[in-house]
């Protein structure tokens, strides 16, 4: 989830008095910007455990989502519910390619590992199988590789300038994963035990179906938490020029 769009809104803010004053100031026209704008992510990077309030970032050890869904034609629905992300403050910056003049961004980053946590409720075929389960659903992934691109124009409210998002994309690489949903076939041990056996022998197709949930996740997140900072300052507090 953090990071992408949202670094550059947190790690380019000017000083102004309600600002954190732990935010370096970042300059438009320094040709060294990407590097200031690591500087303040590493430096923020211990306070993403907790969350940041200043700056309405929530924990993101674990990160809690309230619901996600996934409708793969008539195939199969499903519904994820109290969602836990793990370790989103664990990542390495791959990319990160800026354009203030235009509103672009475009970031890619890797998490080493992440586990998703959540209640579920699935209905339809995957493999061979037809399912209609819910319980507890527990996934660990490995090598998660994110590619978020987004663009921006400029608004003008109340005589000042703000940074609209107008559109984001959002591309994902899953190196390994591991899921486990309990109580799929109800009380049947046995068979929800070779259940998630077949599904973890056959990850890579389950993993399609999922990749639409974890890109809604991390789309929803992003973008709602850099809307509301650029919805609160402007653009001649956000950035020096």
């Amino acid at each position: 989830m953090k990071i992408f769009y949202l670094m550059v809104s947190l790690m380019g803010v000017a000083y102004c008095k309600k600002l954190p004053s732990f935010i370096e100031v970042c300059s438009k026209s320094d040709p060294k910007i990407v590097e200031c704008l690591k500087r303040n992510i590493e430096k923020l990077r211990p306070m993403f455990l907790k969350g940041i309030p200043e700056l309405q970032i929530p924990s993101m050890n674990p990160l809690q989502i309230p619901k996600a869904s996934l409708a793969n034609g008539n195939a199969i629905t499903a519904d994820f519910t109290n969602l836990q992300i793990y370790q989103l403050n664990d990542f390495t910056i791959d990319k990160l390619d800026v354009d203030l003049d235009h509103f672009k961004l475009d970031v890619t980053l890797t998490f080493p590992r992440l586990r998703i946590m959540a209640d579920y409720h699935i209905k339809g075929k995957i493999l061979v199988m037809d399912l209609d389960g819910s319980g507890p659903a527990d996934g660990n992934y490995t090598n998660v590789r994110i590619h978020f691109k987004s663009e921006g124009s400029r608004n003008n409210r109340n005589g000042k300038n703000y940074i609209k998002i107008d559109k984001t994309s959002i591309d994902m690489e899953i190196g390994e994963a591991h899921v486990f949903f309990d109580r799929i076939f109800g009380d049947n041990e046995e068979l929800n035990a070779n259940t998630n056996k077949i599904i973890n022998d056959n990850i890579e197709t389950l993993i399609t179906d999922l990749k639409p949930v974890i890109s809604e996740i991390v789309d929803t997140f992003l973008v709602g938490i850099t809307k509301r900072l650029f919805d609160k300052y402007p653009i001649e507090d956000l950035f020096k020029p």
